[in-house]
């Protein structure tokens, strides 16, 4: 489908075909198939990844806690965190490299870019911080679901759904904050060996109580949100649905559109049927499904933020168990084998 064609031929199932649904789909269905190891690199990109791995082992590194600070004023700078070496892991790295088309100087910036970028926003992963961007921060954005994390796709993603057209609140910072917050809970609630997410953009107005209308957020939020999709979480979109795209919003994407960068512009689709990609046991109805997908927010909310704080605890267990290293991998810290399968010198290419 071209960036700004229209299509919409969604099959709508018989009622009693529906599963009742009000909480977190915590995994995806046993049926589909898992990964099995880490995937294979050539030699040369494994020698690239040693080169950003040596850069962040070194224990004395130490980063600005602010963006803008320099990195000799030690009163201004402070060393890696335990939090932070977690989130190091191999993939992390080989992801800002394939970004970088594997220039070892721009990932190991942009890396420490990110680090920084981190700290400031409270998402370290360290909850004694004082900044740290806690649940009830952005729980006022979420009352009426206007943002859901809801079953997976067909490769095992998890779908992250953005439901524009139940908008409870004004442009404004606490929006990027919850939009980050939701990231961060993908990526903890991505099953072993799965690094990427489904986004689905649904624009449909839905005229319930609380819900102050849908309208295309301001360019210069949009372009905030996509310098943080892009810089700061690079190669974890693996598609981007966009559904009952109005006017607005496809006037609002031309004007955006300059500024996605060609990788990601290849994985957006408009008004496509999504049971091509999603199981319809995944799908909620209003797209095709089967999933009859009503939020509660005080049921879907508690369930959500316990699932993914279980995951982090759980995971963060595994990284302090295996050595608390930089390094290690993420098929090893969302496993529950007993003992490290994959060093962070380990060679994949062999």
């Amino acid at each position: 489908m071209g960036l700004f064609g229209k299509r919409n031929d969604q099959h709508v199932p018989k009622p009693a075909d529906l599963i009742p649904c009000e909480q977190l789909i915590k995994s995806p269905p046993e049926s589909y198939p898992k990964a099995d190891g880490i995937p294979h690199i050539t030699m040369e990109h494994h020698e690239k990844y040693l080169a950003v791995l040596s850069y962040f082992q070194n224990t004395n590194l130490t980063l600005p806690i602010k963006s803008g600070k320099k990195n000799d004023d030690a009163d201004e700078t402070q060393r890696l965190s335990s939090w932070e070496k977690f989130w190091l892991t191999r993939e992390c790295m080989l992801r800002y490299l394939r970004a970088t088309n594997w220039k070892v100087e721009n990932a190991i910036k942009r890396l420490c870019n990110t680090l920084v970028w981190r700290r400031e926003f409270g998402i370290t992963g360290d909850i004694t911080l004082e900044n740290h961007l806690a649940p009830e921060v952005v729980e006022m954005e979420s009352v009426t679901g206007k943002q859901v994390l809801l079953g997976y796709d067909r490769e095992r993603r998890p779908i992250y759904m953005m439901k524009n057209g139940r908008q409870n609140t004004p442009a404004s910072f606490a929006q990027v904050q919850h939009l980050v917050f939701f990231l961060e809970a993908a990526v903890a609630l991505m099953p072993q060996g799965v690094e990427l997410l489904a986004l689905l953009i649904d624009y449909k107005h839905y005229k319930e109580p609380g819900i102050i209308g849908a309208s295309a957020p301001p360019i210069s939020l949009a372009k905030q949100v996509l310098n943080i999709i892009q810089d700061h979480y690079p190669e974890r979109l693996g598609k981007a649905y966009f559904l009952n795209m109005p006017w607005y919003g496809w006037t609002f994407l031309k004007l955006v559109h300059p500024f996605i960068d060609p990788a990601t512009r290849a994985k957006l689709a408009f008004d496509e049927s999504l049971l091509k990609y999603i199981d319809e046991k995944q799908l909620e109805v209003n797209y095709g499904g089967k999933l009859d997908f009503s939020y509660n927010h005080e049921l879907y909310w508690k369930d959500f933020i316990d699932e993914v704080q279980h995951r982090r605890e759980s995971q963060y267990g595994r990284f302090m168990k295996f050595g608390a290293i930089v390094g290690l991998s993420e098929f090893d810290l969302k496993g529950d084998h007993f003992e490290v399968l994959y060093s962070p010198e380990y060679n994949p290419s062999e």
